[in-house]
């Protein structure tokens, strides 16, 4: 166990590196210098905005996947960041008999089964292609992690999930990396809190990279249990419903949850640039004593 999380701390070290490395030569590039997210507004977000644009291909979205990954195994989906199929979820799949992407596409159009919630499902690491027919809102800023080599950063990713789907517990992305959605079909729930309200959350190591503190044992079901989490009565959560055309801008280490209210196809990356890239490198150095001291 420790030397799959020592190599995967060099692999991400690795990628930093790169990051880095991409952030000055974006510094060095005329006309680089500035970016629409001022993370340092807090006033101003999470920010909520009309957006219908990300997918640019002439066929939707499900005709593309099923033409080009529909024979491909659901668990091999996953990127650096997440699993496309967790491991709670493999003998939901064996009893439906359901292997393949395009059996599940299928059967979400349907809508006469049950179906896990398809999360993370990676674009740099398994649907490569389609980075040339995916564009971002303005207001998501410069990236300078957008590069496929450091998708452990930024890591564009699709989701898609049923009605009453949810994503589980609160917890913070990676490394104060902003966060970008965008609801492509359906509504989703999202239940923000700013940074400060970890005190509240019942903080605990994560399960992949115990290195890591951003994850809390409050899930969304969890929400108004005060009794098993007394302190969350004194939390600030906000709830931001995301229409399809709409997306959302979460600004660096916000907890945050969600919970599909109808059928949801919806996309996320992760963005790092002037307004959060001293954090991400403090945060990835903090996380080098507690990596060798589980």
């Amino acid at each position: 166990m420790l030397r799959k999380i020592v190599f995967g701390y060099i692999s991400m070290s690795y990628e930093y590196g790169q990051a880095i490395n991409t952030i000055t030569a974006h510094r060095s590039a005329p006309g680089s210098g500035s970016t629409s997210i001022h993370a340092d507004r807090p006033r101003e977000f999470p920010l909520v905005f009309d957006f219908a644009q990300l997918w640019q291909h002439d066929l939707p979205l499900f005709d593309t996947l099923r033409r080009h990954y529909g024979q491909r195994p659901l668990d091999s989906f996953g990127g650096s960041y997440g699993w496309s199929v967790r491991y709670r979820q493999v003998e939901d799949y064996e009893a439906l008999k359901m292997t393949r992407l395009g059996e599940y596409l299928d059967a979400f159009e349907a809508g006469e089964i049950k179906l896990p919630y398809l999360r993370h499902l990676s674009v740099n690491r398994a649907m490569p292609e389609l980075r040339r027919y995916i564009r971002h809102p303005k207001q998501f800023g410069v990236n300078w992690a957008a590069h496929p080599r450091l998708d452990r950063l930024s890591g564009p990713e699709f989701f898609i999930g049923q009605q009453g789907t949810m994503f589980g517990h609160v917890h913070q992305d990676q490394v104060s990396v902003h966060v970008g959605f965008v609801q492509l079909q359906g509504e989703k729930e999202f239940v923000v809190f700013p940074p400060e309200d970890a005190q509240y959350l019942d903080i605990f190591p994560g399960r992949k990279f115990p290195y890591q503190l951003r994850n809390s044992r409050v899930q969304y079901i969890d929400l108004d249990n005060y009794q098993r989490f007394p302190l969350l009565r004194y939390a600030h959560p906000q709830r931001i419903r995301l229409l399809a055309g709409q997306a959302l801008l979460l600004p660096a280490d916000w907890w945050h949850t969600t919970r599909n209210i109808s059928d949801s196809v919806s996309y996320s990356v992760r963005i790092v640039n002037a307004t959060n890239i001293g954090r991400t490198i403090t945060r990835h150095l903090e996380g080098i004593p507690r990596l060798f001291s589980t």
